[in-house]
């Protein structure tokens, strides 16, 4: 099981508000080569170079309720507060599913905590639909 998505809310100041989706810029953010092949960052940033909002996703190989062997999988998105409900997040989202139709990938995943309303809305909204409900577990090694 994947951790809940979240947001980086310090790699998010500052930034500018007000711009539309259509006005940012989305690129790479990153390449982590050998390092962490499976990871991509993208962001969307203003003409001054400013970042309104970013994701990160890995690659793996299964994802809860996913057909395909490989899976982008979202492990967390944030917009700035001003650029919220301006498109940011689904142009992001766009971008993304153009990095995954090169790279053969079909599906992308997600989840947030069972008590998070606004990340279940936010999926919804986005194009996701819920896979299923599972409690997580963790079993700590003494090292």
């Amino acid at each position: 099981m994947r951790r809940a998505a979240r947001c980086w809310p310090r790699a998010m100041e500052p930034m500018l508000p007000g711009l539309a989706a259509e006005t940012a810029d989305i690129r790479r953010f990153r390449d982590f080569g050998d390092l962490a092949p499976g990871l991509v960052r993208l962001v969307a940033e203003d003409a001054n170079g400013a970042i309104l909002g970013a994701l990160e996703t890995t690659v793996g190989l299964y994802a809860n309720d996913c057909e395909s062997v490989r899976v982008i999988f979202l492990e967390g998105i944030a917009i700035s507060p001003a650029c919220r409900e301006t498109g940011i997040a689904a142009a992001l989202l766009v971008r993304l599913e153009d990095i995954a139709r090169e790279a053969g990938i079909t599906e992308i995943a997600s989840d947030s905590r069972i008590d998070d309303a606004d990340g279940a809305d936010f999926h919804l909204a986005n194009g996701f639909s819920e896979a299923e409900r599972v409690t997580c577990f963790v079993r700590k090694i003494d090292g």
